[in-house]
């Protein structure tokens, strides 16, 4: 019989409840908070000092060349500015997809990388290459030191393995589903013998919907957004 202490799949429960940039924090469903109420984050940065992510599924009615009309090239885009947390809203970040490394940015998993600099947006505006993808991003979600790992334990996160195709290719409406159905479907494949209360959503309903955030002081590029008069 396959239980928890057996399962040995690099994409199975246990595997995935490993903290680390690059894997997708997907909301439980009874988490209520307004600002991650079925959303799912990018983990950018994870250590002993806390950590940092993007949410990825929350597009706002603002095009870009609308939220920075000094940079030329971007009237000619229809992307739209995301949502990336409720930390620092009059900050953006950009996160790329780009087979080279771009001018002063951070890893975070494969080919995508992280960057806060005005330098390397111009660049990728102008790029006529056709494999390079951009989103940006107004403010990001952070967790104090140990936050996250109680939000995770007591059940508000769901740990995956994070993948290019959902950041850049997936409607935003899509993914959280998605997500989701994928997570609950290697749950409700456990067979646990004589224990009944382990299986299906069962575990579902002892989810704390709590989380908090506190105040990151990270610097990024400045929108304009979210500053008080």
């Amino acid at each position: 019989m396959e239980t928890l202490a057996s399962l040995q799949d690099p994409g199975g429960i246990e595997s995935e409840k490993v903290l680390a940039p690059g894997r997708f924090l997907v909301a439980s469903p009874k988490l209520k908070d307004p600002n991650f109420h079925k959303t799912v984050i990018l983990l950018l940065r994870y250590g002993q000092d806390g950590a940092s992510g993007l949410v990825i599924n929350r597009p706002l009615k603002l095009e870009l060349s609308t939220v920075m009309p000094e940079l030329k090239g971007l009237e000619q885009r229809k992307e739209n500015l995301y949502l990336g947390g409720p930390v620092e809203l009059n900050k953006i970040l950009l996160l790329v997809k780009s087979a080279e490394t771009p001018e002063d940015s951070i890893s975070v998993f494969g080919d995508i990388y992280i960057s806060s600099s005005r330098k390397a947006l111009k660049r990728l505006i102008q790029s006529t290459n056709k494999s390079e993808k951009f989103r940006i991003y107004a403010g990001y979600a952070g967790w104090a030191p140990r936050q996250l790992e109680s939000e995770r334990d007591r059940g508000d996160w769901h740990v995956l393995k994070a993948d290019a195709e959902t950041v850049f290719d997936k409607k935003s409406s899509e993914i959280w589903p998605e997500l989701i159905q994928r997570f609950t479907a290697n749950w409700v494949h456990l067979k646990i013998p004589d224990r009944p209360g382990i299986h299906g959503l069962d575990w579902y309903s002892k989810i704390s919907p709590v989380v908090g955030h506190p105040d990151q002081t990270d610097i990024f590029m400045t929108t304009g957004i979210g500053q008080k008069e």
